[in-house]
């Protein structure tokens, strides 16, 4: 009788477990935001089998380690902050860079008390673990020493470094934001002129505000795809719905830095500005824009997850006229165009589920 039991168990176990492996796999999903609260400017970085995440804080540098690049609502470490009584403040959109097998930090600060000193400021990893915290090297600028914030660095086909930033012509224009691009002698120190190299001329890239237009091209991001190089960057203005990403790019490996003086009156014209023939550009619409659930989505950043699907890492507000106070850092899947080119769909809103990233 008892042997009788026993097989009745086993058999019962073995058919459980056939039912369970015959049985499709079921992803987990996730809704956006991935992070709780309100938060902005989000840079993410895939290293090995973990994901670190940081955004801006205003005050000090943070970064969240995470296996799953959409389960990283985990508690922040501070692995930078500047000196109590220092002269550095207004902590901006950070970047974390791997170069040379070293980690780097790249983030805007203010010197001083005014904002118009916002400059770019690079840190150096104590060790191989970003957790571990950073030491701070210095400005990354160049001689002109105008205002700048967003800056982003980019190893080229040619091997060279590049520096992408968002500045000021000069102190006189600060309702006009460009792109500027600079060569780098090391990940620490520009050693060239700055080159404009895009402006918000386009309407859809400017934003009227109290009476005033304002021309923002900021947050610029490198996208390689197919040995094309891609460049996206935000426009408008980000406390609008209409904030949205635009798309430039260059192809073949031509110079990204060779430059011709200046034909825009608006420049100072000590600017020179990149060959339009190495560069293109799609000047006549964004290419990641509000929907009826999100708005004002930028300020981006992109990995892929283990099974090598790409995803956006991105801020987006719930509520149309929400402004600074509204954004939240979401993230989702896209694909590629037949020319390579990134297909991003439109923003998804907080109440839609999506497949874990594997």
């Amino acid at each position: 009788m008892q042997h009788l039991t026993f097989i009745s168990i086993l058999l019962a176990f073995l058919s459980l477990v056939h039912s369970a492996t015959s049985m499709p796999m079921q992803r987990a999903t996730y809704n956006n935001p991935i992070v709780a609260g309100v938060a902005a400017d989000p840079w993410i970085i895939k290293h090995g089998d973990d994901y670190y995440l940081t955004f801006t804080t205003g005050t000090d540098v943070q970064l969240r380690k995470s296996s799953n690049l959409a389960e990283i609502n985990v508690k922040p470490t501070t692995v930078y902050t500047p000196p109590k009584g220092g002269n550095l403040s207004a902590v901006w959109a950070p970047e974390l860079h791997y170069i040379g097998g070293k980690w780097y930090i790249y983030v805007a600060m203010v010197e001083g008390s005014d904002a118009n000193n916002h400059h770019m400021y690079v840190l150096e990893g104590k060790s191989q673990e970003p957790l571990d915290g950073f030491d701070f090297v210095g400005e990354v600028g160049t001689p002109d020493n105008n205002w700048a914030i967003d800056g982003t660095i980019f190893q080229y086909t040619n091997g060279d470094l590049y520096f992408i930033w968002s500045g000021w012509a000069n102190t006189t224009d600060k309702l006009w934001q460009s792109l500027y691009i600079a060569k780098m002698d090391s990940p620490t120190k520009i050693t060239s002129e700055r080159v404009l190299l895009h402006q918000p001329i386009p309407k859809w890239q400017q934003t009227v505000d109290g009476g005033a237009v304002r021309g923002i091209n900021e947050g610029p991001e490198i996208l390689v795809h197919n040995n094309r190089t891609f460049l996206i960057y935000s426009v408008a203005a980000s406390w609008t719905e209409d904030y949205s990403l635009a798309m430039m790019g260059i192809d073949g490996g031509k110079d990204p830095r060779t430059s011709h003086p200046p034909a825009v009156s608006r420049l100072d014209s000590r600017i020179r500005t990149v060959d339009a023939s190495n560069w293109w550009t799609l000047d006549s619409r964004p290419v990641f824009s509000k929907s009826k659930a999100a708005f004002g989505p930028g300020h981006a950043s992109f990995t892929y997850d283990h099974d090598g699907t790409p995803y956006i890492v991105y801020h987006a507000m719930a509520n149309a006229t929400a402004g600074w106070n509204g954004r939240t850092i979401r993230a989702q899947s896209f694909g590629w165009n037949k020319d390579g080119s990134p297909a991003f769909s439109s923003p998804v809103g907080l109440t839609t589920e999506l497949k874990l990233p594997a």
